[in-house]
């Protein structure tokens, strides 16, 4: 396929990309989305476009441009929570953005479509994000009214995609995130990054 037609016929030495070679690029495709308290059933990544380049990389809703094609090699969720601070009150468990990470992990499923054929279901939990900050969790204050600073994320090896799934220029995908048995009572909204790990294939420029 020849890209850069129409084009006059003496500019043909000149042009600067070519579909005929292609390199091969580590590649992160990612997106970001918001998980809405006790309201989110299902959450529809790779669909959106004109955002800020840290919520979304791919510039055209749910596909590639003709010639990049990906093959996906990883799938990861990230939370996207920060250190928080929650009144433990009695002992036990309670209410933090720590129990809404288990919540959303336990009862959430990952599931991708390419083209017309489906790939999954994936339990949340075994798709880690792998690589993220990490700390102490500190408890402080008086002993009727402990403090307890807390973070949570899905840790642990990459789970790995084998065989790996190949996207092809201009055919649509979408990942979602379900959570089949309804919507998670959770503390407040939580902001949820899915990223694929994998190779991108382009023209060569």
């Amino acid at each position: 396929m020849d890209l850069n037609n129409p084009i006059p016929q003496e500019w043909t030495s000149y042009v600067t990309q070519s579909a005929i070679g292609l390199e091969v690029v580590p590649h992160v495709l990612y997106d970001v989305l918001t998980y809405t308290d006790n309201a989110t059933t299902e959450l529809r990544f790779f669909q959106q476009t004109n955002v800020a380049e840290d919520l979304n990389n791919l510039r055209q809703a749910g596909m590639f441009p003709n010639p990049q094609s990906f093959l996906i090699q990883n799938i990861r969720v990230y939370f996207r929570t920060q250190v928080a601070t929650t009144d433990s009150g009695a002992a036990g468990a309670f209410a933090s953005t720590y129990n809404d990470i288990v919540l959303l992990a336990n009862t959430g499923i990952a599931k991708l479509q390419i083209g017309t054929k489906n790939y999954g279901p994936w339990p949340i939990w075994c798709l880690p994000a792998s690589t993220f900050a990490k700390g102490v969790i500190a408890v402080a204050g008086a002993e009727a009214a402990n403090l307890a600073h807390e973070y949570a994320q899905l840790d642990g090896p990459l789970y790995p995609l084998f065989p790996n799934l190949m996207i092809a220029p201009l055919q649509n995908f979408i990942l979602t995130l379900n959570w089949p048995s309804g919507a998670v009572n959770l503390t407040g909204n939580v902001v949820v990054q899915v990223l694929c790990d994998g190779q991108l294939a382009r023209a060569v420029q």
